[in-house]
């Protein structure tokens, strides 16, 4: 079998804080190993099921944030960040270097909106207030559920935070292996688990979650993606390269192919900064 490991940094292990998450905070450098950390727990359960390759996207930020060096040697590393050139997809690259049996989605955080929410946000949180596929109030998991369905991916491991959770069992039912890692106390504190602890539920997990026994999620078409901005001239600058006014503040893409539609959105967005933020860089 074949892996796919989408990754995250807001909900893996320990991490509460912005300090966390970007080069030059305080303990990014001991987050960055919780992170690997994970991520290496995920390969080695799915490891005792029989997995053989695995792919690891690199998703948070700056997408240089897994430490190579301490990653499984099972893995390769999707690395880079997400310019709308380099990755039209954001968190999700190389889904077309062979084929997939699963994916797992590691690290992940609830949507922007979410009362309370650890770190919240939907993909960029200073452009973004919320994102809709087909009318419903989408996570990042949720929209890159969608893609991995497109490629016949199923999603079958996700981990996180407690309210991340509580969402991804309303968004994607009881077929999903849910692994918390820390319980959401507010929007930077948590209860969390040990490395060590969460490691060991992480491999067991992973191993539960295979072989797949869900089928791939497939979305609605034709597919309505709509994005509330947090200003008018967010909604203008992107508006400059498609897509539809919507309201005051938003915009709607719509199309019978979800990648066209996702990767015009993700480039509206990359469009919005004038230059590049950081994490583009």
């Amino acid at each position: 079998m074949r892996i796919y490991i989408s990754v995250d940094m807001e909900g893996v292990t320990g991490v509460c804080h912005r300090d966390h998450l970007l080069p030059g905070g305080q303990d990014y450098e001991k987050a960055r190993g919780w992170l690997t950390g994970d991520v290496n727990a995920a390969i080695e359960g799915a490891l005792e099921a029989g997995a053989t390759e695995f792919v690891v996207a690199d998703g948070h930020a700056t997408m240089r944030n897994i430490l190579l060096d301490e990653l499984h040697p099972a893995a390769q590393l999707v690395t880079g960040p997400a310019q709308a050139r380099n990755r039209p997809l954001g968190q999700l690259c190389a889904l077309d270097v062979g084929h997939f049996d699963a994916a797992f989605l590691i690290g992940y955080h609830s949507r922007a909106g979410t009362p309370g929410g650890l770190l919240a946000h939907t993909w960029v949180g200073m452009l973004v207030s919320e994102i809709r596929l087909n009318g419903q109030a989408a996570s990042e998991a949720l929209l890159n559920t969608a893609i991995l369905g497109h490629h016949d991916i199923p999603v079958v491991l996700a981990t996180g935070a407690s309210d991340f959770c509580l969402q991804a069992r309303e968004d994607f039912g009881e077929g999903l292996e849910l692994v918390q890692v820390k319980e959401t106390l507010g929007p930077s504190a948590v209860l969390t688990l040990t490395p060590t602890r969460s490691s060991e539920l992480i491999r067991a997990g992973a191993e539960r979650s295979l072989p797949p026994r869900q089928e791939p999620t497939k979305v609605g078409l034709p597919l309505s993606l709509e994005l509330d901005l947090h200003r008018d001239d967010m909604r203008e600058r992107a508006l400059e390269l498609g897509g539809e006014p919507l309201g005051r503040l938003g915009l709607r893409y719509r199309g019978d192919d979800v990648l066209t539609v996702m990767e015009a959105a993700w480039a509206a967005l990359a469009h919005c900064l004038r230059e590049d933020a950081a994490f583009l860089k």
